[in-house]
């Protein structure tokens, strides 16, 4: 039987943008750099609802993509897999951890990213783009 790993993962294919709202807040965003070759990357972050209420993003858009979607990565039979969802809730008072996003992005950039929430809000957030490539000095 799959367990779901605490991990969840947003693959970004061609950009999109993100908005939340002020309930919501972003705490070590970061998008990594794309590996030479490769127009995938992923978005990795920590979102804290501070609200009484849970929150439930149901989209995210980004200039840079025409699409972007969250996963859950699974593990069934010690097999690792990816698994499409529809929206992400954040319970009230607690955290989720996004980590893992299709364009070519270059390190030192920044790429802005639109949360869409179930009642209509959006919120905007803006995360660097940082490598995974060592420096080798």
């Amino acid at each position: 039987m799959g367990k779901c790993a605490k991990w969840v993962t947003m693959t970004v294919f061609a950009w999109s943008a993100a908005l939340a709202k002020a309930e919501l807040v972003v705490d070590a965003g970061y998008v990594r750099a794309s590996l030479p070759g490769s127009t995938m990357t992923s978005a990795y972050m920590t979102l804290r609802n501070t609200a009484d209420a849970d929150l439930l993003i149901t989209g995210v858009s980004t200039r840079v993509a025409a699409k972007v979607s969250f996963h859950s990565t699974m593990n069934h039979d010690g097999m690792t897999h990816m698994m499409d969802m529809e929206n992400l809730r954040i319970a009230a008072r607690k955290s989720l951890v996004l980590e893992n996003t299709t364009s070519a992005l270059a390190a030192g950039s920044k790429i802005e990213l639109v949360l869409q929430f179930a009642d209509g809000r959006k919120q905007s957030i803006s995360l660097p783009v940082q490598s995974v490539l060592v420096d080798q000095h």
